[in-house]
């Protein structure tokens, strides 16, 4: 009997909806393409399959169909709906689709299709925040033996591991695998889109520990003009960004502004709707960190909640809750700040790294405006707790000073 059919039989047996045999890992289409024999299983998918149901991995593997070596319309197949699940922004569908295209590639040795399909695993796993399954996606491009990497195509995955990295707060490891990207980018024809976006991985991690003359350093390298005809504009938006991100945190709020502008002249709602939103909301946030809490920063707001009503994960509105609710704090609308860090604490473990610690100043400055010191010395004590085994100690000693002079 083929594997569709003995998958359906056993997940009726044990009283599973296609929901709860993804479990959040697999999305219900695909779920459904497996039992109607229109895709066969991955070995990691099997093993998901086998601990949901409580059976034996070997039962599972005996019922699956290997794939043919030589069945290249297949695995053309299996990318077009991976890359059209990309395009209707649908990442868990996506992921695995893109997990069945890239064994498909394996079976018949096509490492350029393996690569392309290893890449779109891994993103689209990062986008649902699944880091630590992308980063095994990533470490298996970065050392297998399928397809000789270029220099490019290893600072990309770099790159990536390095997101991960400060996204699950390991800084000083995502500070060490950007300037390993870095590295390896250096060398290529100007102006490499790999070069540009390992620069701005770089300038992230760096931001985000505290090391921000560094982080200004690097940033100003990489020479972003409005006017260059050679770098596409997106590039040249996310360069602004990035740039606008540094200047913020250093409270150059003028040099803040003019670089966040030309950011969102070049970045347009009906070009990316997603990196817009995500953009307005970053730049709210970025300004606040610089203590302004005027209508730029409001309109910035409204632009990303506008946007993330569209196309949103759950966890960017989170995100773009908790810059509503720093605003809120901000302008002394105490009830309001209350209520949406509440909505925010209640979703915490959704959060990575930076927003964690985000919160926990935030409600270390609510706590402080309430007049409630001692509280407000416990959250920022918690915040540098969080920097300090991230490895930012000079970002955590001062957030603690905060916190001591407060409980003093």
């Amino acid at each position: 009997m083929k594997f569709g059919d003995m998958l359906r039989r056993a997940r009726t047996a044990k009283g599973l909806t296609q929901a709860e045999l993804g479990a959040d890992a697999y999305s219900t289409h695909f779920i459904s393409l497996l039992e109607r024999g229109q895709r066969q299983p991955t070995p990691d998918m099997v093993r998901h399959f086998s601990a949901r149901l409580g059976m034996d991995v070997q039962t599972l593997n005996w019922w699956v169909e290997p794939p043919s070596a030589d069945d290249e319309p297949a695995l053309a197949e299996a990318m077009f709906a991976a890359n059209q699940a990309r395009d209707l922004r649908d990442d868990a569908l996506a992921a695995s689709e893109a997990e069945y295209a890239a064994s498909l590639a394996v079976e018949q040795r096509n490492g350029p299709a393996w690569w392309d399909m290893s890449m779109l695993h891994a993103q689209s796993l990062i986008a649902r925040r699944r880091f630590e399954e992308a980063e095994a996606v990533l470490l298996r491009l970065n050392s297998s033996s399928l397809m000789v990497a270029s220099p490019e195509l290893k600072s990309v995955v770099l790159g990536r591991l390095s997101t991960i990295a400060r996204s699950t707060g390991r800084l000083l490891e995502a500070i060490e695998l950007a300037r390993e990207a870095v590295a390896l980018a250096q060398n290529l024809p100007e102006p490499a889109s790999a070069r540009l976006q390992a620069g701005f991985i770089l300038i992230a991690a760096l931001s985000l520990s505290g090391a921000l003359d560094d982080a200004w350093e690097t940033a100003t390298a990489l020479d972003i003009q409005e006017h260059t005809p050679s770098v596409p504009s997106l590039l040249l938006a996310r360069g602004a960004w990035a740039i606008g991100n540094i200047a913020f945190r250093r409270g150059d709020t003028d040099t803040g502004r003019a670089h966040h502008a030309l950011a969102s002249k070049l970045l347009l709602p009906q070009a990316d709707l997603e990196a817009w939103a995500a953009f307005h909301r970053a730049s709210a946030m970025y300004q606040m960190h610089a203590g302004l809490s005027d209508d730029v920063v409001w309109q910035s707001l409204e632009k990303a909640e506008r946007g993330f009503a569209i196309v949103g994960t759950d966890a960017q509105r989170l995100e773009l809750t908790l810059a509503q609710a720093k605003f809120a704090v901000l302008t002394l609308e105490l009830v309001v700040a209350g209520e949406l860090l509440g909505l925010v604490g209640a979703q915490r473990e959704a959060l990575d790294f930076e927003f964690l610690t985000d919160l926990e100043v935030c409600l270390g400055q609510y706590y402080l405006a309430l007049e409630s010191p001692r509280q407000a010395a416990h959250h920022l004590a918690e915040a540098a707790r969080l920097y300090s085994e991230a490895g930012a100690d000079e970002r955590a000693r001062e957030i603690l000073e905060k916190a001591h002079a407060l409980s003093a």
